[in-house]
């Protein structure tokens, strides 16, 4: 039977919250999904439910077919080396090589169902072409950007990007018949993601995957699978990420419309029993016709007496089966700095970090824009941290200019995992816990009812809306912000594009994504300026060719220099 995963009738959460409830959906064979939703609503548990990795706490989960699965952290001990990954992944081709070997030395005197064996093991391994294994991490490797990476290294000596990539290598390694993919693009260059786009959509298996890659989304998927966190249902959409677009713009319009129409006849009803009610003291004067007058009176009574009967059932059945307000979507909502300084922001001289970053001068005026792009270990990163002041250099000097903030690619564990999420968001900033919690409520990155969480149960996603709430909310007149849309869902990463376009203050940016690339880049052209730095190597000098002289500025890095 062709391989396939299918849920029935699945629930799922964890404690008191319940993720999803009642969840049906079947993905065929060679299908190739993509799964969306906000952050934490239960994308990457679905994904290993649905692999069989994780039991759901009511129904049941089937797959047929060998499944490879690549988390978000590479979940292996930092002792081991790449070479001890690498033997991991490819553990069932190393069996079937032992195997393999254990028989043909008895080949000469073997039985039939032996020599059966034999045969049919030698031609799945060379249908899953396993003697190519070992050239596939190699190629996979230099594609993602390791090429030449000693085997020998430990994987605590990696960074937490290094580890992931790996650990993407050697799942396509020895691709499975279902690939389940959380975040793959997450620590990609360019040429990175360009590589795993084509061999995803070359996949003849089934390919599922967790990301908030926009262009991935639109080049892989033909399905998309929606976690929704609000209504706790999994809901299944056809004609690829455009297409799900397109649906759920209807979907919430219907929705929208049907509320509207439910309060609007809620409201009609109500006014007919008031009205009907208010008019039941029949009162007009006699005409001197008593005995007419009780009778019509009486009639009269009856009769409104009845409409408003029939008005207050109808109001109670629509009452019993009232329609869900449609939930506010996340969004970012945020007066970000609209007035600065003139002069320098940062200017950095002769910064080096051996090994990561040479000499570099750089200098970034208040107001400009500035995206950093380039390849894994290019020292985009090294660069950010050193301007941030998180990392010392070990030659040169920063001199920063007025507030700065920062977000870092590799956010820190919770020091205290405990701590609730809006007394974790207030920490350190004085004032009122009221005002924060009002502030936060209309940035939108949050719910009331995920302030309680403990921050240490929060998703990778929830910890990034948090820091990036933080940053945002710091009054900073220079940000510094190194992957702004990893693990952000892509509606609130059009939300943020949108918030920054409007920021007046002193914005560096380092990022792989593409999209937010054409919205820089679209940006540059409505400002009137050039899309790249000119100059010498490693300054911050744009080209003026509007009244908004270098405002926004490409620069590209490669091997710790910038271009």
């Amino acid at each position: 039977m062709s391989e396939h995963l299918r849920l029935s009738g699945v629930s799922h959460g964890y404690g008191d919250r319940q993720l999803f409830a009642g969840v049906d959906v079947s993905i065929t064979a060679g299908e190739h999904v993509a799964i969306v939703g906000e952050n934490g609503a239960g994308k990457s548990t679905l994904l290993r439910i649905l692999g069989g990795l994780e039991a759901p706490d009511e129904g049941a989960a089937v797959s047929q077919g060998r499944v490879g699965y690549l988390a978000q952290t590479l979940g292996l001990p930092d002792s081991l080396t790449v070479r001890n990954a690498i033997d991991a992944a490819l553990e069932s081709l190393r069996a079937m090589e032992a195997e393999l070997d254990n028989l043909e030395h008895g080949l000469a005197g073997a039985e039939a169902d032996e020599l059966e064996r034999y045969g049919n093991l030698q031609t799945q391994y060379q249908l899953r072409e396993g003697y190519a294994a070992e050239s596939r991490v190699d190629a996979a490797l230099g594609r993602l950007g390791l090429g030449g990476l000693d085997r020998g290294r430990t994987l605590g000596s990696l960074s937490g990007g290094e580890q992931e990539r790996v650990a993407l290598a050697c799942v396509l390694a020895d691709p499975a018949d279902i690939l389940l993919l959380d975040e793959p693009t997450n620590h990609l260059d360019a040429s990175g993601t360009a590589w795993l786009e084509a061999r995803l959509a070359a996949h003849r298996g089934t390919v599922v995957v967790v990301s908030h890659d926009r262009v991935l989304l639109r080049k892989v998927a033909s399905t998309v699978v929606e976690v929704d966190a609000e209504r706790r249902t999994v809901n299944r959409y056809g004609n690829g990420y455009e297409g799900y677009l397109r649906e759920k713009a209807a979907e919430r319009q219907r929705w929208v419309q049907q509320y509207h129409g439910w309060l609007a006849a809620m409201a009609a009803e109500q006014l007919q029993a008031d009205t009907v009610a208010g008019r039941m003291g029949y009162a007009r004067q006699r005409d001197g016709d008593k005995m007419g007058f009780d009778f019509k009176a009486g009639t009269w009574q009856k009769a409104a007496t009845s409409k408003a009967r029939n008005a207050q059932e109808r109001l109670r059945r629509l009452e019993a089966h009232p329609v869900d307000r449609p939930p506010v979507p996340l969004k970012l909502a945020t007066d970000l700095v609209t007035e600065v300084a003139a002069g320098p922001a940062l200017e950095a001289r002769g910064v080096t970090v051996p090994g990561r970053l040479e000499r570099t001068d750089f200098r970034v005026e208040a107001g400009q824009k500035i995206l950093i792009t380039g390849p894994n270990g290019a020292g985009k990163s090294t660069l950010l941290s050193v301007l941030a002041g998180t990392l010392e250099a070990t030659e040169g000097s920063v001199v920063r200019h007025g507030r700065i903030g920062s977000l870092q690619q590799e956010l820190e564990l919770p020091r205290r995992p405990a701590l609730r999420l809006l007394p974790a968001f207030a920490e350190g900033l004085g004032g009122n816990i009221d005002e924060h919690a009002e502030a936060l409520l209309r940035l939108g990155l949050f719910r009331t009812s995920e302030f309680h969480v403990p921050v240490g149960s929060l998703s990778a996603g929830q910890q990034r809306r948090l820091a990036l709430a933080r940053l945002l909310l710091g009054g900073f007149g220079t940000m510094l912000v190194d992957e702004p849309t990893n693990h952000l869902a892509p509606v609130l990463v059009e939300q943020l594009e949108a918030a920054l376009s409007d920021f007046a203050g002193t914005l560096v940016m380092v990022s792989h994504d593409r999209a937010l690339g054409d919205w820089f880049d679209a940006c540059a052209r409505r400002s009137g300026t050039r899309r790249s730095g000119t100059g010498g190597r490693g300054t911050g000098q744009g080209a003026e060719t509007g009244t908004e002289a270098g405002k926004w500025l490409r620069f590209a890095m490669r091997d710790g220099s910038l271009a």
